[in-house]
């Protein structure tokens, strides 16, 4: 039985946006799986920091806010590969 893999997703680091760059991207045929289990695992990397700056413990700026919306960024695209090879199946069911 075939696994179902990621497709590829190409995505711009927030800090360097305004250059319009697509310089990260989640790879194609990545073990969808694995995809879920590494955008769990960033978005959980994060969940300090978020709580910390969400009771007003920490303030999130700086490097700290750059770290966090590029890791939740990650996650996104993982995320996004993930969907983007269900739309795909679902594409190829209705034209059946």
């Amino acid at each position: 039985m075939k696994h179902l893999t990621t497709t590829e997703v190409r995505f711009i680091s927030p800090a360097h946006a305004h250059k319009k760059q697509e310089l990260f991207r989640v790879n194609p045929d990545i073990n969808v799986q694995i995809a879920l289990h590494i955008a769990s695992d960033l978005l959980a990397s994060v969940m300090d920091s978020l709580a910390d700056a969400a009771s007003g413990g920490i303030p999130l700026e700086g490097n700290n806010a750059f770290m966090v919306t590029h890791t939740v960024e990650s996650a996104r695209a993982a995320l996004s590969s993930v969907l983007g090879k269900f739309e795909k199946i679902n594409d190829l069911n209705l034209g059946a």
